[in-house]
């Protein structure tokens, strides 16, 4: 794509108060078994950020630099003016997992190794993960989820809402699944009077919470209804399913764990998305209270290795991650 045309493409996107989130994934392993495989690998094939504010409202990738959009470009290069910016965006995702948890204003994320016996049985140890700035692989050696921080500038406290024309799809119309292991995780890092110092807005890190996002919970492919019964025992609906229990991972351990023991593993945690959708779900999404004044949100994005639909079709999804986030007031 020319650079003229990604930037008539960014045009027709921003829409008034929104932050526009375009991810583009592509799936490439062909690996026999599912969970956190080692060859399932999702690639990133773009990535296209725009943040659009009016009515006081303004975004910034650094708190500094201030305007009604923020690019990727410039999450890329805020370490430039934000020197303890952990803005990472590898180019391969693999399956990790979170409990939700919170530490130093920082999810606590996990990466499944996988282990195979002699009779073909899979377990796994897991491997807690730190953020790092980097982009590419290159860089981002080891790491294997999006993350990053934006920064609001509200003059009056507004309702923050993930909007109708967020969703994950498949960019070509696939049913491969991706789609339905993604996550997004949302942590606020705390609010700042506008007069206060660049450097107390940049590195609030007051979150002990987050907010996960699970899309499309009523929609499986067929490979994620054979293996939830095979590793967890549900049976399941291709479409118009209810939302399914799952566990994440709560802590890094090394004692391995088969892939039909995780929900009585004590190394796991029974989950609770705070949004949960369903495709074309048609009403705006309650996502979190900005105070007035400098407020930091850390996003994340990953693929998460207990959902059931991350499994072997998977690896041939090329996906798309549209996020609207819109002030309500």
């Amino acid at each position: 794509m020319t650079k003229k045309k990604k930037k008539d493409e960014k045009k027709r996107k921003i829409i008034l108060i929104i932050f526009l989130f375009v991810f583009s994934i592509i799936v490439l392993s062909s690996a026999t078994y599912a969970w956190f495989s080692a060859n399932k690998n999702a690639l990133i094939d773009s990535i296209d950020i725009n943040v659009a504010t009016v009515n006081g409202i303004q975004v910034s990738a650094d708190a500094i630099n201030w305007d009604n959009e923020v690019t990727v470009e410039e999450l890329h290069d805020a370490y430039k003016t934000y020197p303890n910016a952990l803005n990472q965006f590898p180019d391969t995702l693999y399956g990790v997992s979170t409990d939700g948890s919170v530490r130093g204003g920082t999810l606590n994320m996990y990466y499944g190794l996988v282990h195979e016996d002699v009779n073909g049985n899979f377990s796994l140890t897991s491997r807690q993960e730190h953020e790092i700035n980097c982009v590419g692989d290159d860089a981002c050696d080891g790491h294997h989820y999006v993350a990053f921080d934006i920064f609001i500038l509200a003059t009056i406290p507004s309702d923050l809402v993930i909007t109708t024309n967020s969703n994950v799809i498949d960019r070509e119309g696939i049913d491969s699944g991706g789609q339905n292991a993604a996550r997004l995780g949302f942590v606020y890092n705390g609010t700042v009077s506008e007069t206060t110092s660049v450097y107390t807005a940049q590195n609030q890190l007051s979150g002990t919470s987050s907010i996960i996002w699970e899309p499309n919970y009523d929609v499986h492919t067929e490979g994620g209804v054979a293996n939830a019964k095979k590793y967890y025992n549900m049976t399941i609906p291709r479409t118009g399913g209810s939302l399914l229990s799952y566990v994440g991972i709560n802590r890094e351990f090394n004692d391995e764990v088969p892939f039909t023991a995780t929900k009585n593993s004590p190394y796991f945690t029974a989950m609770k998305p705070q949004i949960t959708t369903t495709v074309g779900y048609n009403q705006n999404q309650d996502l979190m209270r900005v105070p007035a004044g400098v407020s930091k949100i850390r996003i994340y994005l990953w693929l998460e290795g207990e959902d059931v639909d991350f499994e072997n079709k998977a690896a041939n999804g090329k996906l798309r991650l549209n996020l609207e986030l819109a002030m309500s007031n």
